[in-house]
């Protein structure tokens, strides 16, 4: 099974800002700044990708309302793609907003971006959301790392205060702590409530094209760490703002020869388990993307 669990399949003005976004960072990104939803769309029906999770976030208060419906209404056009919920600091009645997305629109958990969305993960109004997520025994997709790029710091002593304040909270370190990969394997040593995914990680490393910094010492590191837990590491592509066509990403993965079970994991088996435990039967209900 082929799922990749980071995705940004967005409405037109946000996808439009996102690829101009890439493009003034990689003048050379492959991914048009005209792309259009369904292209993208496309994309993973010639991959031949079964599932996907989506992430759409606020990156202002007013965006959240419309920004739910689009995902909403994306997967009820595709049901193969898995929407993902999203708030603002500034909105409020948040607990309310998490149980719309959960209870009515079925959304698997929440996704944020401390660096976009500009708000500290102890924020004090983030509690209420954080809560609510663990009432309902649904996860949270925390951005973590690259913090070179964006020129700005999330400590892990951050992360691992919110995961012992939330003791029943699933949380996934997205981009996996970047560059700081020992951390990263440490707090899923400590706690069996953390996951990993490796999104833009690969790319970083190993692709010229998209190389944050001369990083050696980290890719044993790395490598060693996965291959000792990837039963709780998944992988995403950021398509359409990843390192490459989507092809490019994933034959940078293929190109490292993980161990088949360890390469099994990454593409779709972790994200397989992953949602089956929080909602239970449902690949068996939901069919895979249509192939061409």
């Amino acid at each position: 099974m082929l799922i990749d669990i980071h995705v940004h399949l967005l409405p037109p003005k946000r996808l439009a800002g996102l690829l101009k976004w890439m493009h003034r960072y990689y003048a050379g990104h492959p991914v048009p700044v005209d792309v259009t939803l369904d292209q993208l769309i496309d994309d993973y029906a010639k991959l031949k990708v079964d599932y996907l999770f989506n992430f759409a976030y606020p990156i202002e208060p007013q965006e959240t309302e419309g920004l739910i419906a689009f995902n909403a209404g994306l997967r009820s056009r595709h049901p193969w793609i898995i929407p993902w919920g999203s708030l603002h600091p500034e909105n409020p009645g948040k607990a309310q907003i998490v149980e719309l997305c959960i209870r009515d629109h079925n959304f698997l958990g929440f996704k944020f971006h401390p660096f976009i969305q500009r708000f500290d993960p102890l924020d004090p109004r983030m509690p209420e959301a954080y809560q609510a997520l663990q009432d309902l025994g649904r996860p949270c997709v925390f951005h973590t790392g690259f913090e070179e790029f964006y020129g700005l710091s999330l400590p892990v002593s951050t992360m691992e205060q919110i995961v012992r304040s939330f003791p029943r909270l699933p949380v996934v370190f997205a981009h996996s702590l970047f560059p700081e990969f020992g951390d990263a394997f440490r707090m899923l040593e400590r706690y069996d409530t953390v996951w990993l995914e490796m999104t833009n990680v690969f790319g970083a490393l190993w692709d010229d094209r998209y190389r944050v910094t001369k990083l050696e010492p980290q890719k044993k590191v790395l490598l060693e760490g996965i291959g000792a837990h990837s039963d709780r590491i998944m992988f995403g592509s950021d398509h359409p703002a990843g390192m490459g066509t989507l092809e490019e990403i994933y034959r940078t993965l293929d190109d490292l020869r993980f161990p088949e079970t360890v390469k099994e994991n990454l593409l779709g088996e972790t994200a397989r388990r992953f949602v089956e435990r929080f909602k239970p039967g449902f690949f068996s209900r939901v069919p895979a993307s249509p192939k061409p």
